[in-house]
């Protein structure tokens, strides 16, 4: 399988939202080109503002070739895919990040996928991983680290103006996802995307938290499996608390 990194690409479709969002990278010590990891973090809401400036941001400031674990949607649509592609994404097939973890390229992922993606309301910042814990088995399959990062920022961009709750709860969707086919067609409702008020994103600043490597533990059973998961949200979650103090420093600082 040929990665596709087109840096000038990559560098060209960040640029502007560089300028809208102005983004704090944190915690660059904790990345290391030279020893694959597997980059893992929380998902804001659509997914098309702060992904890019990751992968900008690790490629052509730290030289980390990212490879980005896309949902397979992305791939289903001719022009949209080759974007994904050039910014170095392939589709979340096993198979495919195992041979591009053969390769010895790091490694982008979101746990929670669309569903983390397509969030209702309430849901800003909450890690919505369900069941997933394939990417941990394959990290430690391969004995790459964890570094866990937070995005702050992309969750608010956007006012949700229809909850895509009022239709995967209402009792005729509900009997529509008893049919098997179309549940697995839908994934249980998760497809469903909530609205925003106003489709033009919100000027907020975006802060991102790179967290220090984790070594994968020996990992006898899924009780293990389940700790260590809960260990790196955790991470993710006290990484978002510090950036949330950090903004409010900074906007005091620009009020002053």
């Amino acid at each position: 399988m040929q990665v596709k990194h087109d840096a000038a690409w990559i560098k060209r479709l960040s640029s502007l939202a560089k300028l809208y969002f102005t983004p704090t990278f944190l915690g660059a010590e904790h990345i290391d080109a030279s020893r694959p990891a597997m980059y893992v973090g929380n998902h804001s809401i659509y997914g098309v503002f702060d992904s890019p400036l990751v992968i900008d941001y690790l490629y052509n400031e730290h030289k980390v070739a990212v490879v980005s674990i896309a949902d397979h949607s992305h791939f289903y649509i001719p022009l949209w895919r080759e974007i994904f592609k050039k910014f170095g994404a392939i589709d979340g097939i096993r198979e495919y990040v195992r041979e591009v973890m053969r390769q010895g390229y790091s490694i982008l992922v979101f746990p929670g996928g669309g569903r983390e993606v397509l969030k209702r309301e309430g849901e800003q910042y909450q890690l919505i991983w369900k069941e997933r814990y394939g990417f941990l088995k394959l990290a430690q399959e391969f004995g790459y680290d964890i570094v866990p990062f937070a995005a702050l920022g992309g969750d608010e961009i956007f006012e949700i103006g229809f909850d895509a709750r009022h239709i995967v709860e209402n009792k005729y969707f509900q009997k529509i996802l008893k049919v098997p086919a179309l549940n697995k067609l839908l994934r249980k409702g998760d497809v469903i995307p909530s609205l925003p008020k106003n489709p033009f994103p919100k000027r907020v600043p975006f802060y991102f938290q790179f967290q220090p490597r984790q070594v994968i533990p020996e990992i006898q059973n899924q009780q293990d499996l389940v700790l260590f998961r809960e260990q790196i949200q955790q991470q993710i979650y006290h990484a978002l608390d510090n950036l949330k103090e950090i903004r409010a420093a900074d906007l005091n600082q620009h009020k002053s």
